[in-house]
């Protein structure tokens, strides 16, 4: 105990020397350090960089950032073109009802053994004939409704000679329509595709919308993430520039013989130190800087990968007023994509419902066919063999009835063609369409399954995946708000160590300087000198931290909300 009272004797006696004689050393009150708020900023970037020319620069705000990173980005891309994809797939599903033209034009020529006199001379028959056929069908897109209309036409010669009109053109026209009144009526496989493909457009649309959100909330993040390491850089090169005057302030006073040499050791020390830590900031420039560019910049860019990229902006406060958290939560339910998504993919699961319901009914579908016919074609010239050979017969018989007395049998004359059907193909089209030929049926068909496990399959699987969806969707309603409550947090704290960091970056460079005064009057140390300089710059950085985590929860509390485009002024198409 006497030697420690001792010791602090001695303390004091060299404290009371060491004061007026270092008070009245000049050095000091002529180079006197300089205050914080007096140190003119950092000029540009000098270190070098792999792969970047530090002097092209390119200067960037926030918006040039997001636009570019919704031009460039191949995310977006990727996305932008699935938007594609779904508009040609609901194009492709609505052709089902394009009108179908099909038909076939084709010549024939046969020869076919008969075993009749009637049927061909010398037991051949001979044909030959242009037969041409068209068929429009289309699928009318309501009730399930199918319309079919079938144009027959033939010209056809024929060695028969029992055929008045040879050649003979022969002209059919028929229409057929068929609805269904149970299975399909309400919805068939054809309106399914098409609904589908219209809602999964629909999910395309919105995911493309949610893929822009996030990758603005990632430029914003990226961005502030660059802002703060340049400034934390810039910080940790303005601290060197104080302890480097700290040394050579350090090396007067040793020089005078105020001060011990190892104090300049000391700042030496402290100088290399901080020389590193601002080194080590560097490298989180380039880290920070190659994130945003990939977001941003177009594939095979070489000149923008090897300019600095230097933001424009700085982070801001808004003091507007906080948004409560029933309003909150009540926007992101109704903006948020991904509660988009679940409602068209629960329409889409009640299409797969319907259709599956439907098609396990019966197939009950009433037709109704209407037709006409033409003929034409050129007489045949000769004598009718039936009515040649008993031409001889009647006059035998009417000589012997002669000689005998008695009246002559009338000679029958064969039946003739009605001249409307003498002509060509137009006059068989004449015929076809003076509609005199008619052919009319109308009639029911059904189809009905004793048992149709497949549909009921199908139908119990839809209702499943149905409730399973209602599920998930539960759960990404919890997601989205525990991402809310978490991002207004963020918020508020954020503006909290905003305000803890002003003061304390305040009371840093206030302590920084009294303690300035106190070793230019010899009442403080190189230490202490030294170690408020450390407090002034993490209160610096912490003042930027808060600052930047303020920025980037904003632009977190935006996307959580599905703000972002509107608040970014931004229309997605």
């Amino acid at each position: 105990m006497k030697h420690v009272k001792q010791l602090f004797f001695l303390f004091l006696l060299m404290t009371s020397l060491a004061g007026p004689w270092v008070l009245a050393q000049d050095p000091p009150a002529q180079s006197p350090l300089p205050r914080p708020d007096q140190i003119k900023p950092a000029m540009p970037e000098t270190e070098p960089r792999v792969g970047v020319d530090i002097n092209r620069r390119v200067t960037l705000t926030l918006r040039d950032a997001i636009t570019m990173g919704l031009e460039n980005n191949r995310d977006i891309e990727v996305e932008r073109l699935n938007v594609q994809i779904n508009q040609f797939d609901l194009l492709a599903a609505r052709g089902a009802y394009d009108p179908r033209l099909t038909g076939n034009l084709g010549y024939e020529r046969a020869a076919i053994p008969v075993a009749s006199v009637l049927a061909g001379q010398n037991g051949r028959l001979e044909t030959d004939g242009v037969v041409g056929t068209a068929n429009l069908t289309q699928r009318i897109p309501w009730q399930g409704g199918n319309l079919q209309v079938i144009f027959d036409n033939e010209r056809a010669t024929t060695t028969n000679l029992f055929t008045d009109l040879n050649p003979a053109f022969t002209t059919t026209l028929s229409a057929t329509y068929t609805q269904p009144l149970w299975r399909n009526r309400g919805i068939d496989l054809q309106r399914r595709q098409v609904r589908i493909a219209s809602k999964r457009l629909d999910i395309s649309d919105s995911q493309f919308r949610q893929r822009a959100i996030e990758i603005i909330s990632q430029v914003q993040r990226a961005y502030w993430d660059l802002v703060f390491a340049r400034r934390d850089q810039q910080i940790k090169r303005e601290s060197v520039g104080l302890a480097q005057t700290q040394l050579e302030h350090n090396r007067r006073l040793v020089d005078a013989g105020a001060l011990a040499p190892a104090d300049v050791i000391s700042a030496r020390l402290e100088v290399e130190r901080r020389t590193d830590e601002a080194e080590a900031a560097v490298e989180a420039i380039q880290r920070t800087e190659n994130e945003l560019k990939a977001l941003i910049s177009s594939p095979n860019n070489a000149e923008f990968w090897g300019s600095a990229l230097v933001p424009a902006e700085d982070p801001q406060l808004d003091p507007g007023p906080a948004l409560p958290i029933d309003d909150a939560l009540r926007l992101a339910f109704r903006s948020r994509p991904e509660m988009e998504q679940f409602r068209l993919r629960g329409e889409l699961n009640q299409i797969d419902v319907d259709y599956y319901r439907n098609q396990s009914r019966p197939q009950i579908d009433l037709f109704a066919t209407y037709g006409t016919q033409g003929l034409a074609g050129r007489r045949r010239g000769g004598i009718n063999p039936i009515f040649g050979g008993n031409a001889l017969l009647y006059e035998r018989v009417n000589r012997l009835s002669e000689l005998a007395g008695l009246v002559p049998l009338p000679v029958p004359t064969p039946g003739t063609v009605p001249t409307f059907l003498i002509g060509g193909y137009g006059t068989s089209l004449a015929t076809l369409f003076k509609n005199d030929f008619r052919t009319w049926r109308v009639g029911v068909s059904f189809d009905i399954p004793l048992r149709n496990r497949t549909a009921e399959g199908q139908l119990g699987r839809a209702l499943t995946e149905g409730r399973q969806l209602d599920a998930q969707r539960q759960r990404i309603e919890q997601t989205i708000e525990v991402e809310v409550r978490n991002a207004l947090q963020a918020v508020e704290t954020a503006k909290r160590r905003i305000a803890a960091a002003l003061k304390s970056r305040d009371d840093a460079r206030l302590q920084y300087e009294s303690e300035v005064r106190k070793f230019d009057a010899g009442q403080s140390t190189n230490f202490f000198v030294l170690d408020r300089q450390n407090a002034l710059s993490s209160a610096q950085v912490r003042l930027l931290r808060a600052y930047t985590d303020y920025t980037k929860s904003v632009a977190e509390l935006q996307r959580a909300l599905s703000t972002t485009l509107s608040s970014q002024s931004i229309e997605v198409k």
